[in-house]
């Protein structure tokens, strides 16, 4: 099956990297952490030039920070784990629901 990369697509798939990120810190494994914040980079750039999320240009720049707070020796951003998987559990089950 060959999906098409919408912006539901892509921001399931983004949610996907961030749970790798949040369970790669847990394990200690910063360089695991680092290519899942590479990956959710190049996700977060797809959506941004979406047409369909232009109007959510700050929301996606707030996850962007987000999400390299996850690995910053400092957080900026101070959001727990699960608040962060719960944010991106809606895009996850209308992407499967959809199909």
């Amino acid at each position: 099956m060959n999906t098409a990369r919408t912006s539901l697509f892509l921001m399931a798939n983004l949610g996907a990297e961030a749970s790798r990120i949040i369970s790669a810190q847990e394990r200690g494994d910063k360089d695991y952490a680092r290519a899942a914040l590479l990956r959710a980079e190049n996700i977060l750039n797809e959506i941004m030039y979406l047409p369909d999320m232009k109007s959510r240009a700050e929301e996606l720049k707030t996850l962007d920070e987000v999400l390299h707070s996850l690995v910053a020796p400092v957080s900026s951003h101070p959001i727990s784990p699960a608040h962060l998987k719960s944010y991106f559990t809606p895009f996850a089950i209308r992407l499967m629901t959809s199909r």
